[in-house]
């Protein structure tokens, strides 16, 4: 397995989420002593509130990018390991965050680290994420969102990037959704549109899929030279 990847990156995204995340806490608890200390202006609370809970949030989206471990990126490599080099697994040098190009096509991977129990909701046509605290999911987690939209729209991106390089000889991006969190719980996945499973999978999946078209040797250096 080819391992393409961007540390300088990871590294400056890392310490604007520690930055974001301190100062996050640093204005919600600076508005609570305002509070106290001139209960006459009511609206500086609600403002370093609003703004607080805005920093925090962004400091939690990036933190469970670029600073909790096991990273995506780390575990879908480590979950990769098994598959040789004419893989290559791009780390946030792609429009897409992450992607895997070899001889079964290209895909744009989109990670999700959620912990609890997963579900693919068919009658609504979307996950479900279960058996998470209210507290887990505000401060310390993000929701399940949208996987399918997301990775869909990963793919899409990574497509445009690849046809501005190759044009016509570019060949389609299929998304994948795939849970790092080692402790979650997933049913019902195979209903869902995209491709979703849990990452110990994730070699097995590029062994047995169906061939699509990709790009070749002679393409992906043309595409090393495009990277981030």
């Amino acid at each position: 397995m080819r391992v393409i990847d961007n540390k300088p990156l990871v590294k400056r995204y890392s310490l604007i989420a520690k930055a974001l995340s301190l100062v996050g806490l640093a204005t919600l608890v600076g508005g609570l002593v305002v509070s106290f200390m001139w209960p006459d202006k009511p609206f500086i609370p609600l403002y370093t509130l609003l703004i607080g809970f805005l920093m925090s949030n962004v400091g939690i989206h990036l933190t469970n990018r670029y600073v909790r471990e096991p990273r995506p990126d780390d575990t879908l490599t480590k979950a990769l390991k098994a598959l040789d080099d004419t893989n290559s697994v791009y780390h946030y040098r792609l429009s897409a965050s992450h992607a895997v190009i070899g001889p079964n096509g290209v895909f744009a991977v989109l990670p999700k680290f959620q912990s609890g129990t997963v579900t693919w909701d068919d009658s609504h046509k979307r996950f479900r994420q279960t058996n998470t605290g209210w507290l887990q999911r505000t401060f310390g987690q993000e929701g399940i969102g949208n996987p399918v939209l997301e990775a869909q729209a990963e793919a899409r991106r990574l497509e445009k990037q690849l046809k501005r390089i190759f044009g016509n000889q570019a060949p389609p991006v299929l998304p994948l959704i795939v849970f790092t969190n080692a402790k979650v719980e997933v049913e019902n996945l195979s209903q869902s549109p995209v491709p979703a499973f849990k990452a110990q999978y994730l070699s097995a999946f590029f062994r047995k899929a169906t061939r699509s078209p990709s790009l070749s040797q002679a393409q992906l250096v043309q595409l090393d030279g495009h990277t981030l």
